[in-house]
């Protein structure tokens, strides 16, 4: 099954390029041609492969996808005034992968900031860009990453000057249309390059404009200069029926400060994997990621922490809750290199299961290769606690309600970390459709 897809997403790419290869400079040709060649190279994974063990990829790669471009945009304007933060910020829409200016809030950019669509970006800034493009997300990583180099064309820009602090949030809202007769494939990038002792909370928001099967592979990538701090959060809100796979790839430099907060809600199948490096001495990461489940959804994370030199920490605490027979899969690296001493790294993952068909997969690991360190990690995977629900049942309480309050504590913990108060609600609501009875109790 996954030979026949991929068959189909080689001459899709093949017939992508062909089309553009007479408007697109060399260096672009090469690095969609590297794509192509590395998807065919590599081509989709399968449970033998030890980073995709548990889970399944051949009812996503089997469907013929492909990109298209059309908008209604009655439908869209009520997704993204649903979607949008409040405030001044900057916002890029896109729809099915294709930025759509007019939905878009692009004034009041400060100055120091650059936000703008990367296929407006690419003829102009042309080679300048390979600075960051593919320096972290390689093709080679991963086939979907290659399949995304392949078809590059699209996505989003933000870069920020030296010593520019960015007081509003950028947000990057993708949306997919309901379509029944054209499986749509997605397919963006955005680079995000930080300059020293910078400042930046980007927003990256998923969602849907109605029911329906798409595809969604998005790629991210930032480059933190010295001393820069980025705050990096996503929203996974997507249809049940679509399938997402989203790689974050960040290089630190000296002394900078990367976080990031995910929270997975969508898709029949969806991926989110982390890949952090420390490149210079000093810096701290935060990973925090919620993922709830229900029905028969399949919710992946995988993360990749590089130690790779010394006074660097991080801190990584993913939780999930699964609800009838959801799968949740978490597999986290923490990698210590030789030289990487004095590092502190801290790995935990705790899941909770409502349901007897629920399952959780929890491959915390580390690699420690240093021995002036201070390193731990965890994973749990249980039920609701019956003294708990004893206790609360004990003054009142019935056991439906308390059985609600425990898993929404549970959520909140890292749904309370999440540092943009507008999007902390937008969580919430989105947590209503999903816990059980989650809408009743307010944090």
């Amino acid at each position: 099954m996954t030979e026949t897809g991929l068959r189909h997403y080689l001459e899709l790419t093949e017939r992508f390029q062909a089309e553009r290869s007479a408007s697109a400079p060399e260096w672009l040709r090469a690095f969609r041609r590297e794509g192509t060649e590395q998807l065919a190279r590599q081509g989709f994974p399968t449970s033998k492969h030890e980073e995709w063990k548990y889970t399944q990829v051949g009812p996503l790669v089997s469907q013929a996808f492909a990109p298209v471009r059309t908008v209604h945009e009655a439908d869209v304007q009520e997704a993204v005034a649903r979607h949008a933060l409040p405030g001044p910020g900057p916002r890029l829409v896109f729809v099915d992968g294709w930025f759509v200016r007019e939905l878009s809030l692009l004034g009041g950019v400060p100055a120091g900031l650059t936000v703008r669509s990367l296929r407006e970006a690419l003829p102009e800034e042309g080679e300048a860009l390979t600075e960051v493009l593919g320096r972290r997300g390689r093709a080679e990583e991963s086939p979907f990453t290659a399949l995304n180099a392949a078809l590059l064309e699209e996505g989003a820009l933000v870069r920020v000057a030296p010593g520019t602090v960015c007081a509003e949030p950028v947000q990057l809202l993708f949306l997919t249309l309901e379509r029944r007769e054209t499986p749509v494939l997605s397919s963006p990038r955005v680079l995000v390059m930080a300059g020293e002792s910078s400042e930046l909370t980007l927003v990256e928001s998923y969602g849907a404009v109605g029911p329906g099967v798409s595809f969604t592979n998005a790629v991210t990538e930032a480059v933190l200069g010295a001393g820069a701090h980025l705050t990096h959060l996503k929203v996974q809100a997507e249809a049940e029926t679509a399938y997402h796979v989203g790689g974050l790839h960040v290089e630190q430099g000296r002394d900078s400060r990367f976080a990031s907060h995910l929270v997975s809600l969508g898709g029949a199948l969806a991926r989110n994997e982390v890949h952090t490096v420390f490149a210079a001495e000093g810096g701290e990461c935060t990973l925090h990621g919620l993922y709830v489940g229900h029905g028969s959804q399949h919710l992946d994370h995988y993360t990749r922490l590089d130690h790779a030199h010394p006074r660097c920490s991080s801190s990584e605490l993913y939780k999930g809750v699964l609800d009838d027979k959801a799968r949740g899969t978490f597999h986290g690296r923490v990698l210590v290199r030789p030289d990487a001493q004095h590092t502190d790294a801290r790995q935990s993952n705790r899941n909770l299961l409502l349901s007897e068909g629920a399952m959780a997969d929890a491959r915390p690991q580390m690699e420690i290769l240093a021995d002036d360190v201070k390193c731990s990690h965890g994973a749990t995977v249980g039920r609701l606690d019956e003294q708990a629900l004893f206790y609360l049942r004990a003054r009142g309480i019935p056991r439906a309600e308390a059985e609600r309050l425990l898993t929404h504590a549970f959520a909140s913990e890292v749904v309370g970390a999440v540092p943009l108060a507008a999007l902390r609600d937008q969580v919430e609501t989105l947590l209503a459709l999903k816990l059980p009875g989650a809408g009743e109790i307010r944090v």
